[in-house]
C-alpha cells in the first residue's frame, strides 16, 4: 500500500511540475487595458459628421468620446451626444477586456445600468463590441483607430441598421 501511495505521490508531483513548465513558457494573459489598446486611443474624440453616415433621421447634432483609464486597469468611455431630436445625453461604461460585460450608466437612469457592454480586442487596432439590454443583444459593433492615431471609426449595427461614426481628436481647447 504504501509503495501506491509514493507513486502516486511521485506522479502527481511530475504532473505538477510539467504542468508549472508549460503555463511558464505561454505568453502571458494580458487583461490590463493600458496593455491591449492602442495608446492614441486615449484622450477626446469628436464626432465629425460629413465623414460618419447614420440611417435617416438619426445622425446625431453632435458627439463626444472621451476615452481614459480606471485605477483598476480598465478602459473608461464616457461619451455626450446631442441626438437628432436635439436631446442631450451623457453617459460612461468600462470594460475590463476579459470577455465579461460592464454596465452602461446614462444620466437619466441614474444608478441603475442602462445596458451591458463587452469590448474585447480583436488587434492592435481593432475593438469588438457587444451591448445587451434585459440579456438581449441589441447592438454589435467594431471601433477601428488607424495606425496614425487621427481617426477613430466606429461601425455597429443597432435595430436592423448599419451606422458609420468617423471620430478625429479633439483638440478641448479650441
Amino acid at each position: 500500500m504504501r509503495s501506491v501511495c509514493i507513486t502516486i505521490f511521485v506522479l502527481t508531483c511530475s504532473f505538477a511540475v510539467s504542468a508549472q513548465a508549460a503555463v511558464a513558457d505561454a505568453p502571458a494573459m494580458r487583461l490590463d487595458a493600458r496593455e491591449q489598446i492602442p495608446p492614441s486611443l486615449i484622450g477626446a474624440w469628436k464626432l465629425s459628421a460629413g465623414e460618419s453616415r447614420f440611417p435617416e433621421g438619426k445622425a446625431p447634432r453632435m458627439q463626444y468620446r472621451i476615452f481614459d483609464y480606471t485605477e483598476q486597469g480598465m478602459l473608461l468611455v464616457d461619451y455626450l451626444t446631442m441626438t437628432a431630436n436635439g436631446t442631450l445625453t451623457s453617459g460612461n461604461w468600462t470594460s475590463a477586456f476579459d470577455g465579461s460585460f460592464r454596465p452602461e450608466y446614462m444620466r437619466p437612469y441614474g444608478a441603475t445600468p442602462f445596458a451591458m457592454v463587452r469590448l474585447v480586442k480583436a488587434d492592435d487596432h481593432t475593438m469588438d463590441l457587444v451591448a445587451m439590454k434585459n440579456g438581449v443583444v441589441f447592438e454589435t459593433g467594431r471601433l477601428v483607430i488607424a495606425p496614425d492615431g487621427k481617426t477613430l471609426t466606429f461601425t455597429y449595427q443597432a435595430g436592423g441598421k448599419t451606422s458609420v461614426a468617423v471620430y478625429h481628436p479633439w483638440d478641448l481647447i479650441h
